[in-house]
């Protein structure tokens, strides 16, 4: 049986693997120019569009960039929750050449080898061979 610390402190590093790392949430800012992709305004803060708490990634795919207002109504509308999960899916998918919503793409590097998926899966044309959805996108650049 685990103390109350412990389950505290494993919950905290099994939310921290779903982070943006540095290098996304640059890639995000520079690709959402800085600015609400909701209202337009100037936006810094880099939201998970699928949440952490529901398996959300810390990958390009699943982050926008939205003003502080804009945010605080994303943690708390179920109509921007579905507006958000709906630009992931026309806008971002597409940008990124995923087919479906169960994949996505990490932008910083894997694994020493650079044939390993961080699931173990041995990695083909840019594709995990597992079927975990990771998709590499060479072409991003910050």
């Amino acid at each position: 049986m685990s103390t109350r610390r412990e389950t505290w402190e494993r919950r905290q590093a099994e939310s921290k693997r779903n982070d943006f790392s540095t290098l996304v949430r640059a890639h995000v800012r520079a690709r959402d120019g800085e600015s609400c992709v909701l209202c337009g305004r100037p936006g810094r803060e880099v939201h998970h569009i699928i949440p952490r708490s529901q398996g959300g990634l810390g990958t390009a795919d699943n982050g926008v960039c939205l003003d502080p207002k804009c945010h605080h109504q994303a943690h708390r509308s179920k109509t921007v929750e579905a507006t958000l999960r709906r630009y992931r899916e026309r806008v971002l998918l597409p940008r990124y050449g995923l087919t479906d919503s169960g994949q996505y793409v990490w932008l910083d590097p894997l694994p020493e080898n650079g044939r390993l998926c961080r699931c173990g899966g041995e990695l083909q044309d840019g594709r995990c061979a597992s079927g975990c959805g990771l998709v590499l996108d060479a072409s991003s650049t910050i």
